[in-house]
């Protein structure tokens, strides 16, 4: 899969939403709870279900009870974790990477038989909220350099760190690829706003998100140009998953459901091959690359 990504203005900060400062004492406060590391598993043929909360998981819901009913290991993110049992869909595993407090609240709701995935930077909160359930923690290692040496000092230079990407969905590829699997069918994974939604929840911390016309344009080929709507964090996520796919895709398959900016430039590249997709900002529509 040859996907190109033309570069696109990003914060500096986008990787992280609180300072090194509070990343670095929350890990040092988490690591010393002596939860098992996540760590590296032989590959296994099971299918793993990941649900994003991106606004296309209310159109494909049926999608994933039906793989759910097949047998799929379903691996929920933040808000669609609550997403999941609202709709009777029991997750196996969550996987959280937000360092903030408030967002201790992804986990508030207890799933018996679910393995919760914690990142040592999320908010001591989080980990308390979940200390009587089967938690593992895993490393991000956002804090940079000074992460890494705090870490390797505690275990002894034993470590698995999960580090491409800024969102928890990338990362939880990842992570799940780590523990041994292969086949992925992702939900919700669009990296757009779809009609006025950004999330099939109300997460109103992304209501004031900015917002621009973002083009797909395949080279040669304009009659398969189609645009969307996405906020900065959305496009940064985007150029990850390409980078995800570009380093590490021989090592899973990937299906990605809905009509989103990930799933559009999957399905454009599967029919293309290598012809190199671009993606551009309204303001560069009409640009060369």
């Amino acid at each position: 899969m040859n996907q190109h990504l033309h570069p696109v203005s990003f914060n500096p900060n986008d990787g992280c939403n609180v300072s090194d400062e509070i990343i670095l004492e929350q890990v040092a406060a988490n690591i010393r709870r002596q939860l098992p590391q996540v760590y590296g598993h032989q590959p296994n043929n099971d299918t793993v279900a990941l649900v994003c909360g991106g606004p296309s998981l209310k159109t494909t819901e049926k999608e994933l009870v039906e793989l759910y009913w097949a047998g799929a290991k379903i691996v929920a993110v933040n808000g669609s974790y609550q997403w999941c049992i609202d709709h009777n869909i029991k997750p196996s595993v969550m996987v959280m990477l937000d360092a903030r407090q408030f967002n201790a609240r992804f986990v508030e709701t207890p799933v018996k038989g679910c393995r919760y995935l914690l990142a040592a930077q999320c908010h001591p909160d989080a980990f308390e909220l979940c200390k009587d359930r089967d938690v593992m923690i895993w490393h991000c290692c956002s804090g940079g350099q000074p992460e890494v040496d705090l870490l390797s000092e505690y275990y002894f230079k034993r470590l698995n760190p999960v580090t491409l990407g800024t969102t928890v969905a990338i990362r939880a590829i990842q992570l799940m690829r780590l523990l041994g699997f292969r086949s992925f069918d992702i939900f919700g994974l669009d990296s757009c706003w779809l009609d006025e939604d950004h999330h099939s929840y109300e997460q109103h911390e992304n209501d004031k998100d900015k917002r621009f016309t973002t083009w797909l344009r395949p080279e040669g080929r304009e009659d398969l140009w189609c645009h969307f709507t996405c906020a900065p964090w959305m496009m940064r996520q985007a150029h990850d998953f390409q980078n995800l796919v570009g380093e590490k895709g021989n090592e899973f398959r990937l299906n990605v459901r809905g009509n989103g900016l990930i799933a559009a430039i999957l399905r454009i590249s599967a029919e293309l091959g290598s012809t190199p997709i671009t993606v551009v900002p309204e303001a560069n529509k009409s640009e060369g690359v």
